[in-house]
């Protein structure tokens, strides 16, 4: 029997997608890549990808996440999904015999992404 996959929102991340659908929904515009709109179709994209395989993301090896990182997500298992324009969704999987849940924990652009797991510019 297959587990259901349920997603979940870290408090924040829940946040900041609504305040994105919000944006979307009032027509903002923004002037630089991706749009509001472009970006939370490429979510909502991931979203439906990881509710139909949670293993849709890459997962991070370890030795990119620092303790600072680990302390901030509460784990060391960060799976990865690109969005449009470089962003990347983050999130991480708990599961137990009933159910997967895919826990989102934050969206972000690259140059944070990039930050967080200490990739530097070339």
């Amino acid at each position: 029997m297959k587990k259901p996959i349920i997603i979940k929102f870290d408090a924040e991340a829940h946040k900041e997608f609504k305040h994105l659908q919000e944006a979307v929904a009032q027509r903002k515009r923004i002037k630089k890549k991706p749009t509001y709109e472009q970006l939370l179709t490429s979510i909502n994209n991931a979203l439906k990808n990881i509710k139909a395989d949670y293993r849709y993301g890459d997962l991070i090896p370890r030795r990119l996440i620092s303790k600072a990182t680990i302390e901030r997500y509460g784990t060391d298992k960060i799976f990865r999904a690109e969005l449009v324009g470089f962003w990347r969704l983050l999130y991480t999987i708990i599961g137990d015999e009933a159910k997967i849940i895919a826990f989102i924990l934050e969206y972000m652009g690259h140059d944070k992404y990039n930050k967080i797991f200490g990739y530097k510019k070339r």
